[in-house]
C-alpha cells in the first residue's frame, strides 16, 4: 500500500514538473517597479476599456482574430479594469495605453521597441517549429510600463487549450509584485522622454 502511495506521489510530482516545463514566464525590466505598474493599471482601466493590439501570426485563424480572443480571454482578469479589452481604438478609454502581444519576435527585442513598432517601423520575427514565444507589453505610448516574456510549446491553432494558458500566465506576471519596490509613488522617469507623474489623489497626469 505504501509502495503504491509513494509510486501515486512520484507520478504526481512527474506529471506536474512536466507541465511545468510547457510554460515559462519571466519579467522583462522596464525601470517601473511593480507597486507603480499597478497603479498605471488601474488609472488607464478607469478610463475605460484598454486597447489590446497583436503582432505577428503564429497561428492559422490569424492576426484579428487572435486578437479579439486574446481580449476576450484577458478582460475579466484585472479588477483594476473593469472594462476589460478592446482591440477597436474607438473604443478604448485611453488608447495611448495599450497592451501589446509580439508573437515570436527576435530574442533581442525590448520592452520599449514593441511598443515603438509600426507600420513603417515593424518588428522582425523569428518563428520556431517547436517552440514560441510570447513578448507581452503594457504600454502608454512608446513608454514601456509592464513587460514580460514567455515561451511555450509550439501552438498553431487557437483552439489549443495551451493558448490561454500562455495569455493567463504572461498577464498575471506582469503585474506581480516587486521584491525591491518600496511602494512610494512620485515620478517615473523613463530614457527618452516622456515622464509619468504619479499622484495617489490625481492619479496619473
Amino acid at each position: 500500500m505504501f509502495r503504491s502511495l509513494k509510486r501515486m506521489i512520484a507520478l504526481s510530482a512527474l506529471m506536474l514538473s512536466v507541465a511545468a516545463c510547457g510554460t515559462s514566464v519571466t519579467q522583462a525590466p522596464t525601470g517601473v517597479s511593480g507597486q507603480s505598474k499597478a497603479r498605471v493599471l488601474a488609472f488607464a482601466g478607469k478610463q475605460g476599456p484598454i486597447l489590446l493590439q497583436v503582432s505577428g501570426e503564429p497561428f492559422r485563424e490569424g492576426k484579428a482574430e487572435t486578437a479579439a480572443l486574446s481580449a476576450r480571454i484577458l478582460s475579466p482578469l484585472y479588477p483594476e479594469v473593469p472594462q476589460g479589452f478592446t482591440v477597436n481604438p474607438q473604443q478604448a478609454g485611453a488608447p495611448q495605453f495599450r497592451f501589446r502581444l509580439a508573437f515570436d519576435p527576435i530574442a533581442s527585442t525590448s520592452p520599449g521597441r514593441v511598443c515603438s513598432a509600426g507600420t513603417s517601423n515593424p518588428l522582425s520575427y523569428d518563428r520556431r517549429p517547436s517552440r514560441q514565444a510570447l513578448f507581452m507589453v503594457f504600454c502608454r505610448a512608446d513608454v514601456p510600463i509592464a513587460a514580460v516574456k514567455a515561451l511555450s510549446d509550439r501552438m498553431n491553432t487557437l483552439q489549443d487549450p495551451k493558448f490561454r494558458d500562455l495569455l493567463m500566465q504572461s498577464a498575471r506576471q506582469m503585474f506581480a509584485a516587486d521584491p525591491n519596490d518600496t511602494g512610494s509613488l512620485g515620478i517615473l522617469e523613463f530614457d527618452p522622454k516622456p515622464r509619468i507623474k504619479l499622484n495617489p489623489l490625481e492619479g496619473i497626469f
